[in-house]
């Protein structure tokens, strides 16, 4: 027989929230992996968040606006959501930059063009040595760009979290390599030569300055 209680007798006290978890005590949550081919972008973002921030400090506010902002690109057949464009990326960015919630705030910066590249003197380094992440655009082949996500630097190369998954990168004689347990989290290794390769004919590089571009990202100690 069905219920014949309408659905204005019941309070939002009678159910608990959906994915509302337990509180546990904060360990690092593992980087995660896109689920399509478009979400590079947001994917990264988040990532970013999580290397930055433990669970109970992310407000849930955070991940609706990175996918509310993210994923507005438009194929060739006007289809919304192929990917995300440089709009996108700032608003993204600067958002991010000027939200405020318990432990958790952010510093941003946006980089474009000549200012992205590994050289001497560079944002991107300084950044991962001061405990913060890159989102960096790189070349991957056949003209398509990818959000991965700068984790740290060694005096050879960068460490990366490509959030496409994909065991090996084949054909670039060691100038990058796919990582395997690696402690922080990285599953992609980079020379810095390689990154800064200013041609769009070669994969995982930083490619022309035209299309260069990275977000920084660092936490920022809140005043109380």
């Amino acid at each position: 027989m069905a219920d014949s209680r309408t659905l204005s007798s019941y309070t939002p006290s009678h159910r608990p929230r959906s994915g509302r978890a337990s509180r546990q005590p904060e360990v690092p949550v593992p980087f995660r992996y896109q689920f399509s081919e478009a979400d590079c972008v947001p994917t990264t973002f988040l990532n970013g968040i999580a290397r930055l921030f433990g669970r109970g400090e992310i407000p849930p506010l955070v991940i609706q606006r990175v996918y509310t902002y993210t994923l507005n690109g438009i194929s060739r057949s006007n289809t919304l959501g192929d990917g995300t464009d440089e709009w996108g990326i700032r608003v993204t960015a600067e958002w991010l930059g000027n939200y405020k919630e318990g432990k958790f705030a952010v510093k941003t910066e946006y980089l474009r063009g000549t200012e992205v590249h590994v050289k001497r003197g560079n944002q991107l380094v300084a950044c991962l040595n001061t405990g913060g992440v890159g989102l960096c655009n790189l070349h991957i082949g056949g003209g398509i760009w990818h959000y991965v996500l700068a984790i740290k630097a060694d005096p050879e190369g960068l460490s990366f979290f490509d959030p496409y998954f994909q065991r090996t990168v084949k054909g670039l004689g060691g100038s990058a390599q796919r990582l395997h347990d690696d402690p922080d989290g990285a599953n992609l290794w980079v020379e810095r030569d390689w990154l800064d390769t200013y041609s769009n004919r070669k994969r995982y590089c930083f490619g022309s300055i035209r299309n260069r571009e990275a977000v920084l990202l660092w936490r920022r100690q809140r005043k109380r």
